[in-house]
């Protein structure tokens, strides 16, 4: 008989070759979470194969199924769908309830938690945004309102989500679904017509007697890890990676350049046949010099975009909702 090793358990357990490993598992008192019986229907039973993934079966047709909507890597796989020739060293990878909470999100929307190469905008207020100095607490909430609004809007009509704002700084994400084409491009229109909007909010600002606002907006292309941040709403993703602070220090050398919008080599060359360049520097991240264009416009018509979902992006409203509690007070 073949042996798993066990992880977090610790334990080795025999198996034999007509048993699958959830099977193996359960007669050896290790209650491996298995929410729909141990038949394909759910990804409660999934494993990591450690080593001697050689000695697996192959992936019925009900996990294959499952694992093309998931996204599974090769070593990952369900127990109660594989069975072993040899010896394997596995780690069980849903432990508790909560993981099961954030299991049943990844399968109502498929696979989120990945890697995927994606475009990120941020656009940030600069200049004399001191609103607490110069406006009542109303006229602070009533422009963020009106603010946050624009970009939510821009940002939905190019295809992007915005999964993270903090104060005034607001990133998105395009390119997160599945087979996403033109991301770079429709950053790129994004952060254009983002402009070109809070152009359009600064003249009714100022007929209100308020300051304009003053944005910048840095793009940027590359692999990122798409993480849920609530569970609830799988489709509400962050990203993590060195891209996310290669994105924000694109756009803070709009200071330095004294530009509106720069963007990525990785962007530049995804659009240049379109965009508008007015000029081209470098700029320093972590020691390492890269080269950064200002995009002034864009050429031809913008990509069409389905309808995206709605994606309940909780960030702004949260934003508000804590602003205006904190001004009750």
């Amino acid at each position: 008989m073949s042996k798993i090793n066990c992880l977090p358990d610790k334990r080795s357990v025999e198996i034999s070759k007509s048993d699958t490993v959830l099977e193996a598992l359960l007669a050896n008192g290790i209650e491996h979470t298995h929410v729909c019986g141990g038949n394909a229907y759910c990804s409660t039973c999934r494993i990591m194969i450690l080593d001697g993934v050689q000695n697996c079966s192959p992936p019925t047709s009900a996990e294959r199924a499952l694992a093309k909507k998931l996204d599974f890597p090769v070593h990952v796989r369900l127990a109660c769908q594989t069975k072993v020739t040899g010896d394997v060293s596995i780690r069980r990878m849903v432990i508790d309830n909560e993981d099961i909470d954030i299991l049943e999100g990844q399968l109502a929307t498929g696979a989120i938690n990945s890697d995927r190469n994606v475009a990120l905008l941020v656009a940030t207020i600069r200049g004399e945004t001191n609103f607490d100095e110069v406006n009542f607490h109303y006229d602070i909430v009533y422009i963020m309102s009106r603010y946050f609004h624009r970009v939510q809007k821009v940002v939905g009509q190019y295809g992007g989500i915005i999964p993270n704002v903090m104060g005034v700084r607001v990133m998105a994400v395009f390119g997160f679904e599945k087979n996403a084409s033109l991301a770079a491009e429709r950053a790129v229109w994004a952060g254009l017509e983002l402009l070109k909007t809070i152009a359009e909010l600064n003249v009714f600002l100022k007929k209100l007697s308020y300051k304009p606002l003053n944005v910048s907006v840095g793009i940027h292309y590359g692999a990122a890890v798409l993480i849920p941040i609530d569970p609830s709403k799988p489709n509400v993703l962050t990203p993590l990676g060195d891209i996310v602070n290669s994105v924000s220090r694109i756009e803070a050398a709009n200071q330095e350049v004294g530009s509106d919008l720069l963007v990525s080599e990785s962007i530049y060359k995804q659009v240049k046949d379109k965009a508008m360049i007015n000029r081209n520097g470098n700029i320093t991240l972590h020691k390492t010099e890269f080269k950064v264009y200002e995009v002034t416009g864009m050429q031809g018509n913008p990509p069409k975009v389905a309808k995206v979902e709605e994606f309940n992006s909780p960030a702004p409203k949260r934003f508000m909702a804590f602003l205006q509690k904190f001004l009750s007070k």
